[in-house]
């Protein structure tokens, strides 16, 4: 998993520890000398979290219909690819253009949406807890510019891989293509998956927290696993290039997390994540 990526799920297990530990210091007054730890996160956090969207909607041709277009503009819808596998064969070899051939992306945004109504802790630190939360996990608004092949290589998804998209369709669980005229609007939504890892499913298209990364990383983070449940990808396709001009990936999960702290504590918080990107080459 990405090194940005680690960072903000270590970030989030340790503000998860820092809210067990003052709620275990407020129901054991027996313990005479208290101690605390200032815990210093130094990096960016960068998670991917969820906002469920509705698919938009395919474009369908209708054997019955009376013909009421022309014959190029019938020859046109055609065009687009109808299937999953053939969506995803004509996305794949599209995004996959990217990190060898674009000479620049700029990642527009990133949001980062906390669902409090999943945020499961301790009664007593609820407020504490959004709080903190709100905190760690504020939007990027300003605009990122990567414009090496290096860079664009490292932070565009999948990161610090060479491909952009290993999606097979059977980890797909709805794909449509549109025909825009001059570009071709791909939408696909994945098949929910847990702990998913680089390379397949959720993670062949999509930068994953992988579980097992996070729980070696945080020692007393004794369980700590990852839901992904309807994440997106959305890209505009150029036609005449076939390459991908624009992008947004969206990524809903929910992260459980039991922390071994002054006793055995279990928690839970949604999170949605939603990256904006333009390609130019």
């Amino acid at each position: 998993m990405k090194k940005s990526v680690l960072s903000a799920l270590v970030a989030a297990g340790l503000i998860l520890a820092m809210l067990f530990t003052a709620g275990c210091g407020t129901e054991k007054s027996v313990i005479e000398n208290e101690t605390t730890t200032d815990t210093a996160i130094t990096e960016n956090t960068d998670v991917m979290v969820d906002i469920t969207e509705e698919a938009s909607p395919s474009l369908i041709h209708l054997p019955n219909q009376e013909a009421t277009v022309s014959e190029s503009e019938t020859a046109t819808e055609s065009a687009a690819p109808q299937t999953i596998p053939e969506i995803v064969e004509l996305f794949n070899k599209s995004a996959n253009r990217i990190k060898p051939e674009a000479s620049k992306v700029v990642k527009n945004y990133e949001r980062r949406i906390v669902d409090k109504e999943n945020l499961v802790v301790p009664k007593a630190l609820e407020s504490t807890a959004e709080g903190l939360m709100d905190t760690f996990m504020k939007d990027d608004t300003d605009p990122i510019v990567y414009a090496t092949r290096e860079e664009i290589t490292n932070e565009y998804i999948v990161p610090n891989q060479s491909y952009v998209s290993k999606l097979t369709a059977d980890a797909v669980a709805e794909a449509t293509c549109t025909d825009k005229g001059d570009t071709y609007e791909i939408y696909i939504r994945l098949k929910n998956e847990k702990n998913p890892t680089a390379g397949k499913g959720v993670g062949a298209v999509c930068d994953v927290i992988e579980a097992h990364e996070v729980s070696e990383k945080v020692s007393f983070i004794e369980d700590f696993s990852t839901d992904y449940k309807n994440c997106t990808v959305r890209v505009t396709v150029d036609k005449a290039s076939g390459r991908v001009t624009h992008a947004v990936y969206r990524t809903p999960l929910i992260l459980n997390v039991t922390v071994n702290l002054f006793g055995t504590h279990k928690a839970s918080v949604g999170l949605t994540f939603e990256k904006d990107y333009s390609i130019t080459y």
